[in-house]
């Protein structure tokens, strides 16, 4: 009988449709980090992003993920990010079950699936994308054993989402800011026609 084993995490429910690549099953999933590591609903202190997209982009930055910029010319990734998980994996990323504690566009949890090939069972590392200030990045339990397979799981994963860089999903959603007083503001995301609106709202509440 083969088996799978989880690594740090906890499933709950899976989400949308598995998808291959370089030795990786990538599988969309409900669930949470182990380790006191989990989906955060609350407010987060500044932090820059683990396996950051932009560490694999190399010279030939697709022409949608260039378009992801604010007024002040900043490179956005968390955009195409968010608008490209739908076009692959069938399902449009989570919102907080709590939108007042919403301080992210991304926070979607993943599982990478892995094949032994000595006896056919199964390893499942799980881990998050998620973004601060809209600079996407990867997430996974720390556990110094592991890094090394890490490593080569955000390399399949950012691999993935790059091969058809056009192959995106237009969307309108928002998230919790602090702005330059440090007060919070709800600020409105929109990607449609390969074009990037970041703006802030009128509204208080938007969900």
């Amino acid at each position: 009988m083969v088996s799978i084993t989880i690594k740090h995490g906890y499933l709950w429910r899976v989400l949308g449709q598995p998808v291959q690549h370089n030795g990786f099953i990538f599988v969309p999933v409900l669930g949470e980090l182990y380790n006191g590591i989990a989906i955060r609903p609350y407010r987060r202190e500044e932090e820059a992003p683990m396996f950051p997209l932009t560490d694999y982009l190399g010279n030939q930055v697709p022409k949608l993920v260039k378009s992801c910029r604010t007024d002040f010319t900043e490179l956005v990734d968390a955009v195409w990010v968010r608008a490209r998980i739908p076009a692959i994996f069938g399902f449009t990323p989570l919102s907080l079950p709590f939108p007042d504690y919403k301080y992210a566009l991304i926070e979607q949890m993943f599982v990478a699936c892995e094949q032994c090939s000595v006896n056919g069972d199964w390893l499942a590392y799980p881990f998050i994308c998620e973004d601060y200030d809209l600079r996407v990045g990867l997430r996974f339990s720390p556990d110094p054993l592991f890094i090394e397979t890490y490593e080569r799981i955000a390399k399949a994963f950012w691999e993935l989402l790059l091969l058809e860089p056009e192959n995106v999903q237009p969307f309108c959603d928002a998230y919790l800011h602090y702005d330059e007083l440090f007060e919070e503001e709800w600020l409105i995301v929109v990607f449609k026609d390969g074009e990037c609106i970041v703006e802030p709202s009128e509204c208080d509440f938007l969900f």
